[in-house]
């Protein structure tokens, strides 16, 4: 059973589960945009990266556990009326369970809506096939292309009325 845990006001629980975020994201960055760094280089930018972000007060932190496994998790920023979705991890072991992606993303939908968003935005790469195929399920459409992906944007309405019709099924 997966269960989702919000940090967003307890950063300080994040701290011991950097390493098994990294696990995760590197185990699917690898496959889709290698860096070219060996692992320890990606692992010091990567959590130096991390650390910033515990500083910034409006990233918020959802996890998916399934019992004391970390089985993904996602982190994302509401500015305004837009919810930027910055990253959403799930572990290989995870993907396409029909319960890990549906939770975190349920999570995040429920607080966009009770924030009042509007708008979702969000960055997929270019080699990533099965997310842009999701944000583009979603609503999103690409309004800028990047040097290594495209940036997506839509409606929360649209996102919501596309999270409803799947969890019917």
């Amino acid at each position: 059973m997966i269960m989702c845990c919000d940090y967003t006001h307890s950063k300080k629980e994040i701290e011991p589960l950097l390493p098994r975020m990294f696990s995760i994201i590197s185990a699917n960055m690898h496959e889709i945009a290698p860096t070219g760094n060996c692992f320890e280089e990606d692992r010091a930018s990567w959590t130096q990266a991390m650390h910033d972000e515990l500083r910034n007060p409006e990233k918020h932190w959802i996890f998916a556990f399934s019992g004391e496994t970390l089985a993904g998790y996602t982190l994302y920023r509401i500015h305004d009326d837009t919810l930027h979705m910055d990253e959403i991890q799930i572990d290989k072991a995870y993907q396409g369970d029909g319960r890990t992606f549906f939770m975190l993303m349920g999570n995040v939908l429920r607080d966009a809506n009770e924030s009042h968003v509007r708008t979702l935005h969000s960055y997929v790469n270019r080699q990533n096939a099965k997310s842009q195929a999701i944000v583009q399920a979603m609503g999103l459409r690409a309004v800028k292309e990047t040097p290594r992906g495209m940036i997506y944007q839509g409606r929360l309405r649209d996102a919501l009325d596309w999270f409803a019709m799947r969890r019917k099924l």
